[in-house]
């Protein structure tokens, strides 16, 4: 009977418990961000910028020692006549600056001297040779006399292009005492002033080709594998806000940096009225293969990402419904990985709160609370 009264009583005890409804869970604390997008940014989650740097440069020093005396003349901003200076743009074969000439001028008349008593020397050498020849075929002169004569020959020979490789020398030497310019280009750099004493291989000059202008950036190779040579690139230069330029990819690093780990990737700029100067800063957004420009992504911290149930990638973003503010899954595409942020190409859009904190704990539709 005592057992029978105790499983009622424990019926009645269970019973009573499953009228009551269940407790309400809170809301769980979260941390929670507005995101924006970044300037510059692309799909990719990179930004790309770099120095403007000409398609070539060249320094240009004198092979021989020397005092500066004349510098090219250019016109000045108040129409005289004033020395080259940095910035100036320089043709093909112009003369940029001459070093005193008249030691070398003394070594070429000298040399040239030599060379007329080593050609007069030849000379006679030479019809002694001949005539002793004729002489030895017909058996008149004796063979130790024959062949001191050719030794004679022989020797002034050796001596006369000796000379005349002396002088060669000197004529070059004293064209040398002209620093000429090798192509058109920009004086990007200047060393050297009217009375200096010049050293041989010490630049004077450094001369800039700036038809065409690059920049070269560091691409991740998450990136550098939808680059290809000749692909086009649109460049913006902060000197000139309003402008794009038209470009293209020149040349692709095949091999990383060892301590960047990035691919060097060339950019080539048609520079052909000079607007471009060396040092401006350049920025770009990489197309893919096809030339299509890649679309704007968002940056998002690494922790805000979770796993979705379709396999994919998703996100919690915190949305407003009649019992307060609820956590909602949404799945995303990202991009590339930048420090500890990623990459969102699709899935958000600016303005979006999402969750940063907390987000591994929640499930889709779960109140939160978002914590200052």
């Amino acid at each position: 009977m005592r057992k029978t009264i105790a499983i009622f009583s424990l019926m009645f005890v269970m019973a009573g418990c499953g009228r009551h409804k269940p407790l309400n869970q809170p809301p769980q604390g979260v941390q929670a961000e507005a995101i924006e997008k970044q300037a510059g940014l692309n799909a990719d989650g990179m930004r790309f910028s770099a120095v403007v740097t000409p398609d070539s440069e060249v320094p240009l020093s004198f092979r021989i020692p020397g005092y500066v005396i004349s510098l090219k003349q250019v016109p000045g901003q108040d129409g005289r006549m004033r020395d080259l200076d940095e910035g100036d743009r320089v043709s093909r074969g112009a003369v940029l600056v001459r070093i005193r000439s008249s030691e070398y001028e003394d070594k070429v008349r000298q040399a040239s001297s030599q060379a007329a008593a080593a050609e007069a020397v030849f000379q006679k050498a030479k019809l002694d040779f001949d005539r002793a020849t004729h002489l030895y075929d017909s058996q008149s002169l004796t063979k130790p006399d024959f062949d001191s004569a050719r030794a004679q020959y022989d020797s002034s020979q050796d001596q006369l292009n000796s000379a005349r490789a002396l002088t060669s020398e000197a004529e070059i030497a004293l064209r040398d005492t002209s620093l000429i310019a090798p192509f058109d280009g920009d004086i990007v750099k200047k060393t050297i002033e009217m009375g200096a004493f010049v050293g041989p291989g010490i630049p004077a000059f450094a001369l800039a080709k700036s038809d065409v202008v690059k920049i070269v950036v560091g691409v991740p190779d998450t990136v550098v594998r939808s680059v290809k040579l000749g692909q086009p690139v649109e460049v913006g230069i902060d000197a000139f806000p309003t402008r794009t330029f038209h470009a293209r990819i020149s040349r692709i690093s095949s091999a990383a940096d060892a301590v960047t780990r990035n691919f060097e990737v060339e950019v080539s700029i048609p520079n052909h009225d000079h607007l471009l100067k060396v040092g401006m800063i350049g920025s770009l957004q990489l197309t893919n293969a096809r030339g299509e420009i890649r679309p704007s992504a968002l940056l998002v911290p690494l922790s805000a990402v979770v796993q979705a149930k379709d396999g994919k990638y998703g996100v919690f973003v915190v949305s407003e419904s009649s019992a307060g503010e609820v956590a909602r899954l949404h799945s995303i595409e990202i991009g590339a990985v930048n420090g500890t942020d990623i990459s969102v190409v699709n899935g958000l859009q600016a303005g979006d709160r999402i969750i940063t904190t907390g987000a591994n704990l929640l499930k889709d539709g779960q109140p939160v609370e978002v914590l200052q």
